[in-house]
């Protein structure tokens, strides 16, 4: 997981714009099959907390330098913005790298996918 998150620091614009369409364009039934399968996993064993965890560590580097400090550049904003929009995508992907093999493999897939796009397959 660490050098997921290393990673996350070195991406570039393009690739959270390709991120975020990548996700965008992913089916929403497929998509809701993975979550599902995620929080099976979750309960199964007993993982939950620490699902929740490794989402909030996600979500907690979209949001870091919040687009909301009113000192920032026009792009710092654009920056922040485009983190947070890509949000949905790096939660999946920190998911499904923090489960491995205890996913299955069609779930891992859909969510990993967007960010394998974007990042050339990069983890």
């Amino acid at each position: 997981m660490g050098a997921f998150f290393d990673r996350l620091d070195h991406l570039r614009e393009d690739q959270l714009l390709a991120l975020r369409a990548a996700w965008h364009a992913s089916g929403r039934q497929e998509h809701e099959g993975a979550w599902t399968a995620v929080r099976a996993v979750g309960a199964r064993d007993g993982l939950t907390g620490e699902i929740d965890r490794v989402r909030n560590k996600a979500l907690a580097w979209t949001t870091r330098s919040s687009n909301s400090i009113p000192y920032l550049n026009n792009v710092d904003r654009a920056w922040h913005e485009l983190k947070m929009e890509a949000g949905e995508a790096i939660v999946d992907a920190a998911l499904a790298i923090a489960l491995g093999g205890r996913l299955d493999e069609g779930a891992r897939s859909v969510l990993m996918e967007p960010w394998l796009r974007a990042t050339e397959g990069v983890e």
